[in-house]
């Protein structure tokens, strides 16, 4: 799926299935020291990832969330989304990890059993989200891309890479271009008719070109002759500096920066687009 657009339910599912299994694996594969392993999401080890995934995929089957009280004074929760991410977390820390990785596989399940179900024709429906009420499509394309960015956060932090060629690689890829479109026009505001590149080389790469034009930007595959600038970098760069993760500090020097080097170097100093 090169294009990185999921259009179906099946593809959905698929790419959702795909991301659950990767997951898995890597946590199948923990010990105590390795869970524990601090990630580029501030405050959070290896396995606190398993139980954000677990978490928020419980609330959308319908499983209660524990009752529990967070510690007071965390550093790293800024607001009020950062505290409903986090009790999920807290309450688990506890938890054998073990006894984690079976809710996990307890929840996904239950989960791909729910959308086994979905059909195109509901994905303009409007479904249960964490804050409110949101498109079923719009809600999937976000899960996919979280799930899987946690995916990476772990990978990076056990130095085990992969899960770059698949059906989630590819769809989140596309939602970070777009992500970035907008942070750009926000932050760097580039004039009208102002294009710029981003060749994202290696596994799970594609050519993608950001269109400005004084509103908004917009991210596609339609990619001009002369761009202001491109940016060349790999998708794991991309993925460290559109989720504005701390855990790879080198990330912004490996980019390549062809053209306008302004333009080029304040996209970069502030591409990051998740809260």
């Amino acid at each position: 799926m090169e294009s990185g657009n999921i259009a179906t339910a099946a593809g959905f599912k698929a790419a959702y299935a795909e991301v659950f299994s990767d997951v898995d694996a890597l946590a199948a594969g923990l010990d105590p020291e390795s869970a524990r392993r601090a990630t580029g999401c501030p405050g959070w080890s290896v396995r606190d990832h398993v139980a954000h995934i677990t978490d928020l995929e419980s609330i959308l089957v319908g499983r209660q969330r524990p009752v529990h009280t967070l510690p007071e004074g965390l550093p790293y929760i800024r607001n009020q989304p950062g505290e409903f991410m986090e009790l999920g977390v807290d309450a688990r820390r506890s938890v054998p990890l073990a006894d984690l990785l079976a809710e996990y596989r307890e929840v996904t399940a239950e989960r791909l059993a729910q959308l086994d179900g979905l059909e195109d024709s509901q994905l303009d429906a409007m479904g249960r989200g964490f804050f409110g009420d949101s498109k079923v499509r719009s809600l999937l394309a976000i899960r996919v891309f979280d799930v899987w960015s946690h995916e990476q956060d772990m990978r990076r932090a056990l130095g085990q890479p992969g899960g770059l060629d698949g059906v989630a690689a590819a769809h989140s890829r596309e939602r970070m271009l777009m992500g970035a479109a907008n942070r750009i026009q926000d932050r760097v505001a580039p004039p009208a008719g102002t294009a710029v590149v981003f060749d994202v080389t290696g596994s799970g790469g594609a050519r993608r070109a950001i269109v400005f034009d004084g509103e908004r930007g917009r991210s596609g595959m339609s990619v001009p002759d002369s761009p202001a600038a491109t940016l060349r970098l790999d998708l794991p760069t991309l993925t460290v500096l559109a989720c504005g993760r701390s855990d790879d500090p080198e990330a912004r020097a490996r980019v390549v920066v062809d053209g306008d080097q302004n333009l080029g170097r304040s996209v970069l100093a502030d591409l990051a687009f998740t809260p």
